[in-house]
């Protein structure tokens, strides 16, 4: 575990780190998206808060790990990259928009008579990352 000075100094190279980033890729940047980084920055960042929810579900009941760093430094870089992929998410063919255009696909969809369709979810992804 960290003291507040420890986390506070490694949060201070981190922000030192992705500045200078920043500035490297300044070029490939537009006006607004500095703009967004440099307000950003200016605002007081938090420390992100490491905290369990009880998994009631469960038997036993475990707790899943949550980091909550809405208002951290990454957070700005989060926001940013998620804005900047969403111009890619058209370019993936199996990239669809919402459920609605799902349904639209699937009525217009031709399936064999031996053909089945089926959904799969991810279980425990995030307890089997080393």
């Amino acid at each position: 575990q960290l003291t507040q000075k420890e986390a506070e100094h490694k949060m201070e190279r981190l922000k030192t780190t992705l500045k200078n980033a920043i500035a490297f890729h300044s070029a490939s940047l537009s006006a607004a998206e500095k703009t967004f980084f440099q307000r950003s920055l200016r605002t007081r960042l938090l420390l992100p808060i490491f905290y369990g929810l009880p998994k009631v579900h469960k038997s036993p009941v475990s707790l899943r790990p949550v980091v909550s760093s809405s208002s951290g430094l990454l957070t700005i870089f989060s926001t940013w990259l998620d804005y900047r992929m969403k111009e890619l998410l058209p370019l993936i063919q199996s990239y669809t928009k919402n459920s609605f255009e799902v349904i639209k696909d699937l009525k217009n969809l031709t399936i064999p008579e031996n053909a089945l369709l089926f959904s799969a979810d991810a279980k425990s992804m995030y307890t089997t990352i080393e």
